[in-house]
């Protein structure tokens, strides 16, 4: 019975990513239940609205997305090349769902203090992936040392890079990305903030 119950929850989050990149407001929890092939009370057993859905829907593909970057960092020990190693999985990511993205951006973004803290856990497991990259990067003398380089900072500066970028591209310019040509102008930029290449 317990795959049961995770196999409708699943069916929802497939469900509700498919008609609510197709267009928000039209994506009614009824239909979203309906595709699934659930009862719409189940989908409010889960979430109270759409919006709770989309955090939902979120957090389950970062989920993933850490997952294959955990995966690919085991072949890397140089700071640099992890570092690389992130942005470019992420940005690829992002680019096969871009729809979800844009969506994310135009409906929650980061001013929804509910959905914030829906995320906490999976935004800081990403948080965490960069600390241990940066932290290696101290310890072997690449980066600046923790005395220069305060390390909120520096990771904040990773992941705003990478949001703002996405949001200029995707939502303002309405272009398409090409994920691996934007991680190394990304990794220059983050890099000079980090003191690569220095002393």
């Amino acid at each position: 019975m317990r795959y049961d119950i995770e196999g409708r929850y699943a069916a929802l989050i497939a469900a509700g990513e498919s008609l609510l990149c197709d267009g928000y407001e039209g994506a009614q929890p009824k239909l979203i239940a309906k595709m699934a092939g659930v009862s719409v009370g189940l989908f409010y057993r889960h979430f109270n609205n759409k919006q709770e859905l989309l955090a939902a829907i979120m957090s389950a593909r970062l989920e993933e997305l850490h997952g294959q970057i955990r995966q690919e960092l085991e072949q890397y020990v140089d700071p640099v090349q992890a570092l690389q190693c992130v942005l470019t999985l992420t940005l690829r990511y992002f680019q096969n769902h871009q729809g979800l993205i844009k969506l994310f951006f135009m409906q929650v973004g980061y001013g929804d203090a509910i959905t914030t803290e829906q995320l906490r856990e999976v935004r800081q497991a990403y948080r965490d992936i960069l600390e241990q990259i940066i932290l290696s990067g101290m310890e072997n003398g690449v980066f600046l040392s923790a005395d220069v380089l305060d390390m909120s900072i520096a990771i904040n500066s990773v992941i705003g890079t990478i949001n703002w970028s996405l949001y200029n591209l995707l939502i303002v310019k309405g272009e398409e990305i090409d994920p691996d040509d934007l991680a190394e102008k990304l990794l220059t930029h983050l890099l000079r903030g980090m003191g690569y290449g220095l002393s």
